[in-house]
């Protein structure tokens, strides 16, 4: 790889050479066709090239073009003119208004192009240069920080870099909140964006309300993410790109660095526990003396190698994309190396767009295949092993790492075949595995394919009516291995409380297919001089199906040959699967008075398999409007406000957020129950009751928005309000064991979710001769409030996915969506903490207190760009605030082993615990401020923050606000005059320093981790602001990017 990129660059360096007398400066002055005033900040640019400068206050310019440019001047409020230089030097131009400024073409419903004036509900659209700008592997990377309303968080660091996303807050209690995706008109669940290949991307319109997406149907609740690829051009351009992007991790708990091995002030050499005495630089022994009387001797100080152990990671990615007339074709090659030792992916994706048109038809085919090969370390694998060990606690590798004292030199141990003191029967403790050994011997393999393609016919009757039909499928594939490499156990090792691990194998492989069927016909009639009419009428069929197997040998007859039939025993294996459909007939009319009022009905009905027949069909319509007032207005638009429009919406959406299946009580093998006895099955009965009479849940959604350009749009502004009310939310409730389950599904509560979102545009906010800064920004408000949770047995809460006993994430009446609950110290009226007036410690209360919401109530982002000459200098912040995280199960596991920063306070010499009193001896029920009563030292400090300090779970609740610089970029175009002759092919070349989260500030209550790594749940569930202790750590992101035309 290196060999290539040298000799590309040195190819490059020659023609760049070659034509670098090729190119001339031109100038002139560019001025208002209207008056012939200047015009300041028009950007002018070499068509077909990077190349561009603006013209200054007075218009006037100066750029530098090959032979044969083609000069394009463009200016917010006014047409675009292209120019052919010729043999000029001097270039004169003057612009006309352009009567329909901010008239943005956006993607909306169905994948038709709609005129954003039109449109009375709030969408937003994310260009090709933007989702690129540093040249993020997942779409949802270049997204994020970008659209207002839209909050993603990331799940894990790993080689495949999941996320979780959501618009304008939630829309279920328990189900999916994720938008829905729609690639080329196709609609698919949103895991499927990671397998995109951004550079394929032309632009992405995200609908962020359900009152823009009605027209998809209940899929779009969630707002809809529209992903249009690239297609053909006119002239043929080659383009080829490489990245190389390097990961560490940019955030580690905080740990103390004072106490090593041991317990109650004492060193044991076999303790993965940090509660011993002081480092002191002494020469300490760790572990067990081997049976040949070798004793392992480290020096006795905090050099701390546990963030060591995380590798840096890099990215390699190579594009190449072929673009002609009506034929788009593209590869990507992308080469993932993770953090975690031997860790790797990698992602593969071809794309074919091809489009014909023969008189009234047109027919278009769209295809992408992507396929990723991995081998990871396999949580699962090292989680049972664990368990069966009745240490589940101190399952994961971060947490392995994490608690293990700072004086074990842990970077030595990476060889633990041939090292003897990193081996498994060898190493130190009796209590934790050796993280390398960890890694080495659980591993995951296997291959993911996707594809994803439609076909689009259109036949256009007449001049203003087209029928079209579009067929997608979207088929998902995995076939994975899951491998223990195993150790069987010597006696030392046995005598030292270690256990064979037994090599094992489990295959698993699944298939996801999902096709669907539009047919619809459209409308767009120019009535007479005044009215417009537009109209859509159609009927959509999906199907989903599923079938999974897997079959595993828990113990193998000799290791490393992974093969099932290599096992001792029986097998183990499982087999699921489903199908659901539903069948839509949808409307939509719109009428358009003079271009700057318009009014559009939809309606849509679904019928789905989800729910019983006399539930399974809903109706919900919809209504939007919007109206320009600067056109509709004389005399009201001028050059301080150049536009201004008001938009207002509302619909109701219908969905079944359940699985297939839901309606019947279902039948499994019981994992405890004695089956199967011999030859004899046996099945239980499932705990969750049939529930025939559930009923489709409703969002009401309402928005209004205003939409504004000041001085000819140079500052452009827009405010959304959106109120949605979800109704029939459905439920798992508890029903009366006398029933014979324990759960029924239900509609069982309702809740509102509001909020307001803000997008500015400035551009520029600051000019000068070869350049100017442009600015923008946007912010989300949101709130939520649940008003009822099943009122038939008076319910006031339910826990949200799966909690702990002294912490977890609550719906609350009255409260928002969601809250988290958790215990504490008991504490006087005043806050105070109460504590033992003979051992200063304090206790914990059973009883569960609500605390902060886990969702954020404010996100914004800031957005400056700097343009001088042939460089861009831009950068991405973003703040989010009025949330809470939760670190309970890092924090109490950081707090059991002693590594804790917290562990350490008062260099552990006793302390009056800060802000706590002690009983009143002479008042009886009052509280006196306390100033005698210590923790004491070694044991006393090891009960009290193992015991109460781990239970009182608020300690563990943290101000989740932060500020990050999201990306920074820095690029360089090189000029056009460089490259243009007769005899180079390169017709532009660009060449980036790109950066992701390089910088993180944080409140300093919080020690633990990144609050917006949320790792507790990766499934697209509703449950946020849990980070675990199981998870990689959050990384850095930093390299470059060359892109060249041809």
């Amino acid at each position: 790889m290196k060999q290539k990129l040298l000799s590309l660059i040195f190819v490059l360096t020659c023609l760049i050479g070659h034509t670098f007398a090729q190119d001339r400066l031109v100038s002139g002055k560019v001025t208002s066709a209207a008056d012939g005033t200047p015009l300041s900040a028009v950007s002018v640019a070499v068509v077909g090239t990077s190349s561009a400068t603006q013209t200054d206050q007075d218009g006037n310019y100066t750029i530098q073009v090959g032979e044969g440019a083609t000069l394009a001047f463009s200016s917010i409020g006014y047409l675009t003119q292209r120019i052919e230089v010729g043999s000029r030097t001097v270039l004169n131009v003057q612009l006309a208004a352009d009567e329909t400024a901010l008239d943005e073409v956006v993607v909306t419903a169905l994948g038709i192009q709609r005129n954003r004036r039109d449109l009375g509900y709030s969408t937003q659209r994310v260009s090709s240069q933007e989702l690129t700008q540093v040249n993020a592997v997942n779409v949802a990377g270049g997204l994020t920080g970008k659209v207002s309303g839209l909050n993603v968080t990331g799940v894990n660091s790993g080689v495949f870099e999941n996320v979780k996303m959501n618009l304008r807050g939630i829309r279920s209690l328990t189900g999916n909140n994720n938008p829905l995706l729609v690639v080329d008109g196709v609609p698919m669940d949103l895991n499927f964006l990671p397998n995109l290949n951004p550079n394929d991307i032309e632009n992405v319109s995200v609908l962020k309300g359900s009152a823009s997406a009605a027209i998809y149907g209940p899929d779009a609740r969630n707002g809809v993410i529209v992903v249009t690829t690239k297609k053909g051009s006119d002239v043929p351009v080659i383009t080829v790109g490489h990245s190389t992007q390097w990961q560490n991790v940019s955030f580690f708990p905080a740990l103390q660095k004072q106490f090593g091995q041991g317990y109650d002030g004492i060193i044991d050499p076999i303790e993965n526990w940090s509660w011993g005495p002081a480092y002191d630089g002494s020469q300490v022994q760790i572990g067990d003396p081997l049976p040949n009387g070798d004793v392992q001797m480290v020096t006795y100080s905090g050099t701390d190698e546990r963030k060591k152990f995380y590798e840096t990671g890099a990215t390699h990615q190579t594009d190449v994309s072929f673009a002609m007339k009506d034929f788009f074709l593209s590869a990507q090659d992308a080469v993932i190396k993770g953090i975690v030792p031997n860790d790797r992916n990698r992602r593969t994706s071809i794309r074919l767009n091809s489009a014909r048109e023969y008189n009234n038809f047109r027919v278009g085919l769209n295809t992408n295949y992507s396929q990723q090969n991995f081998d990871v370390y396999d949580a699962s694998g090292s989680d049972a092993y664990f368990s069966a060990q009745g240490v589940g606690g101190n399952d994961g590798l971060f947490n392995q790492l994490i608690n293990t004292p700072a004086h074990i030199p842990l970077t030595s141990y990476k060889d633990y075949k041939n090292n003897v003191w990193a081996q498994y029967d060898n190493w130190f403790t009796h209590y934790g595995l050796n993280p390398y050994f960890q890694a080495g011997n659980w591993r995951s393999e296997g291959k993911r394919q996707n594809l994803i393609t439609n076909l689009d016919l259109s036949y256009k009757a007449t001049d203003w009516l087209t029928f079209q039909y579009r067929a997608g499928l979207v088929s998902r594939n995995r076939s994975e291995r899951n491998l223990s490499h195993g150790h069987t156990v010597s006696q030392y090792g046995a005598d030292r409380d270690k256990t064979s691990v037994p090599a094992s194998i489990e295959e698993y492989n699944y298939n996801e297919t999902r096709l669907s069927s539009d047919l619809f016909a459209q409308v767009d009639k120019q009535l007479d001089d005044d009215f417009k009419l537009g109209a859509i009428l159609g009927t959509y069929v999906r199907q989903v199906e599923y079938r999974g197997t897997s079959v595993e040998a828990p113990t193998l007859l000799v290791p490393n040959i992974f093969n099932i039939s290599n096992r001792l025993g029986n097998l183990n294996g499982e087999s699921d699967g489903f199908k659901s459909r539903l069948f839509s007939v949808y409307g939509n009319v719109s009428l358009n008075y003079k271009g700057w009022a318009n009014v559009e009905f939809t309606g849509r009905t679904d019928k789905t398999s989800l729910l019983s027949a006399e539930n399974n069909t809903y109706f919900y319509p919809g209504v939007s409007g919007a109206l320009v007032l600067t056109d509709a207005v004389e005399g009201l638009k001028g050059n301080a406000l150049s536009y201004l429009k008001l938009r207002a919406a509302w619909n109701k959406t219908g969905n079944a957020d359940i699985t297939p299946y839901t309606l019947f009580t279902t039948y499994s093998q019981p994992a405890d129950g004695g089956f199967p006895y011999g030859s004899v099955p046996g099945m239980t009965l499932g705990n969750t009751a049939y529930s025939p009479d559930l009923k489709p849940e409703f969002i009401n959604s309402t928005e209004v928005g205003v939409e504004t350009g000041f001085l000819n749009d140079r500052i452009r502004l827009e405010a959304t309000y959106f109120y949605q009310r979800n109704t029939d939310q459905i439920l798992a409730v508890r029903v009366s064991d006398a029933t014979g389950f324990r759960s029924s599904y239900r509609n069982a509560a309702s809740f509102i979710n509001k909020g307001v979102e803000l997008d500015l545009n400035v551009s520029p906010i600051i000019r000068f001769a070869d350049g100017g800064v442009r600015f923008r920004a946007n912010a989300l408000y949101n709130d939520s409030e649940i008003t009822s949770i099943f009122d038939e047995q008076q319910l006031n809460e339910i826990v949200i996915g799966t909690s702990y006993t002294t912490t977890g994430n609550y719906a609350i009446k009255g409260q928002p969506a969601f809250v988290w609950k958790a215990t504490d110290y008991l504490r006087d009226d005043q806050g105070r903490i109460i504590v033992n007036p003979n051992t200063g410690r304090p206790s914990s209360s059973s009883t569960l207190q609500t605390y902060g919401r886990t969702m954020p109530k404010w996100i914004l982002s800031l957005n400056p760009s700097v343009d001088y000459k042939s460089f861009t200098l831009s950068a991405l912040f973003e703040h989010k605030t009025g949330h809470q995280v939760s670190f309970f199960e890092l924090g109490s596991s950081m707090a059991w082993t002693g590594v804790s920063e917290a562990t350490a306070y008062n260099n552990r010499e006793p302390f009056i615990l800060p802000n706590s009193v002690i009983p009143d001896p002479n008042n009886p029920g009052q509280y006196i401020e306390n100033t005698t009563a210590r923790i004491g030292e070694n044991e006393e400090m090891y009960n009290h923050y193992t015991g109460e300090y781990r239970t009182a779970s608020r300690n563990f609740l943290v101000d989740a606000s932060s500020w990050r610089l999201r990306e920074l970029s820095l690029s360089y175009n090189v000029p056009q005059g460089w490259l243009q002759s007769k005899q180079s092919v390169l017709k532009s070349l660009s060449i980036s320093l790109v950066g992701r989260n390089l910088a993180l500030w944080l409140p300093k209550e919080n020690k633990y981790m990144d609050p917006d790594f949320n790792s507790f749940f990766d499934d697209g569930s509703n449950s946020m602001g849990m980070v675990t202790a199981t998870s990689n750590p959050p990384v850095r992101n930093y390299g470059f990017t060359v892109n060249a035309k041809f």
